[in-house]
Formats: structure tokens, sequence, C-alpha cells
């Protein structure tokens, strides 16, 4: 009604000053494109719902969802000790095993605003993590790697970053000391796959192991309007295979980093 309204009133002012129509025209023209370019971008994001199960029970939450298909890999982490590229809302992770490749995220802490990067970057990817907490968003962009010895400092992670990768680290304005930064972390991540359930589709299943930690995770790839919903079929299915829910509902890759430098295992 509202959007009606206000067509209405440019229309109206449009007749009445017929000389500056053009320049109106323009102006409204300029104003449809934005609003439809941010909608196409929020539909664009691929969302995917994540519910934390009790790491101690991996087995019987894969014997209870039927998974098969397990796939073993390595993941590693590079920030400071006190995560200040964390804190800035970016992870750099570097992947070995299923896939060999190396990862720049942005994903906005204290609800801080990024202004989205283009999505004609290679190898960008725009996602909504949906959790207890709510939506969070991200954006990331991902370089394929052909190499067997990682990074030893931070120092060796700017000549393995794509231009487009840079950039994103730029638009962000996120202050990066690479002489700081160093591998911090090593995980061993297994995930399985199931089949296809009732009300969700087939779902991920996985773990994360380090030395003092691990957590387990169960997932599911969805539209955008579809989230909350299926965050709470992810609850009753888990409810009703009598699988344990942790405590802690946060994006895993904050709890592991933040377990690792602090020393705690969550």
């Amino acid at each position: 009604m509202a959007r009606k309204g206000a067509t209405a009133s440019l229309l109206s002012y449009m007749l009445r000053y017929p000389k500056l129509s053009a320049v109106a025209l323009s102006f409204f023209s300029c104003v449809t494109l934005l609003l439809c370019s941010s909608l196409h971008a929020q539909e664009n994001c691929n969302v995917e719902v994540k519910l934390l199960l009790s790491p101690a029970e991996t087995q019987t939450a894969v014997a209870a969802l039927s998974a098969k298909k397990e796939t073993v890999g390595r993941i590693y982490f590079f920030d400071t000790g006190a995560l200040d590229l964390l804190s800035q809302g970016a992870i750099v992770r570097l992947r070995q095993g299923g896939k060999n490749d190396l990862t720049v995220k942005l994903r906005p802490p204290n609800a801080k605003k990024f202004p989205a990067p283009s999505e004609g970057r290679d190898g960008f990817k725009c996602e909504v993590d949906m959790t207890q907490e709510g939506a969070n968003h991200s954006y990331s962009i991902t370089r394929q790697l052909a190499m067997e010895e990682l990074p030893r400092s931070g120092t060796d992670i700017p000549r393995l970053l794509s231009p487009a990768q840079i950039k994103l680290f730029e638009d962000a304005q996120v202050s990066v000391d690479w002489t700081s930064v160093k591998r911090i972390a090593e995980i061993t991540s297994t995930d399985w796959q199931t089949k296809s359930q009732p009300h969700l589709g087939k779902l991920t299943l996985e773990l994360w192991e380090w030395s003092g930690g691990k957590v387990l995770e169960l997932s599911a790839k969805v539209s955008s309007d579809a989230g909350s919903s299926t965050y709470t079929e992810l609850q009753r299915l888990a409810k009703t295979k009598r699988l344990a829910i942790s405590s802690d509902q946060r994006v895993k890759t904050s709890i592991a980093l933040e377990a690792i430098t602090h020393g705690a295992a969550h």
C-alpha cells in the first residue's frame, strides 16, 4: 500500500512539473534498481541451518541418523593469539584432504554492517548460518590450492591470497598485521551424509576435533524462507532420535578458536 502511494505521488509530481519528469524518472529507476539488486543479493545467499549436538555421542548420532559417506580432512585457521581477525569478523581458513583451498570469510560481529561485496568476484559466496542465536550473515571468497606444504606463519598468507580476497579485506576495512598472524588451529574434520529426512532433506553431520576439544554439528541446506522452521525440525529430529543437544549453540568456528586460544575445551 505504501509503495503504491509513493508511486502515485511521483506520477502526480511528474505531471505538475513536466520539465523535471526526466530527472524524476531517472531517480525512480535508480531506486528501483537498487532495491531489486538488494533483494536479488539476499535471494542468492545460501542458507544453512545448524544445530550442535553433544560430541560425546558422535557414533550414536551416526548410527541413529544412518549417516554414510565418511570424509576426513584437515582444517587450519590463521589469526593472532588474541584473535584480532576474528574480533573484526574476519576468518582465514585453509583446508586439506577432501578439499584443498584457502578461504577468506567475513562474518559481521556485534551486528556490524559490512558493505555487500560484488557477486561477480571469482569464488564469491554469500551465506546465512541459521543457529539458535538467529541468522548470521557472512561473505567469503575461496580459491583452490595445489600445494602440500602448509604456510608456517601469517607472512606466508598474503602471497597465497587472490586479488579478490585481498579486496574483500579492504572493503570490510579489516586491519591485518600479518607479522602477528600465525597458524593457531589444526582441526581434524570428519563429516557424514544422511539419506533424505522428512521435512528436512539430506543432512550433514560434521565432527571437529582438536587437542583438548571437539564439536559436533548437524546441518541442513534450505531455501531462504525455511530457516526458522527447519531449525525447529532439526531439534525435533534430535529429540526423536534421543540425541543430546549441546548447551552451546554458537557458530562452531568461534567455539573452536576461542577454546584453542584460551586453552578451554567446550
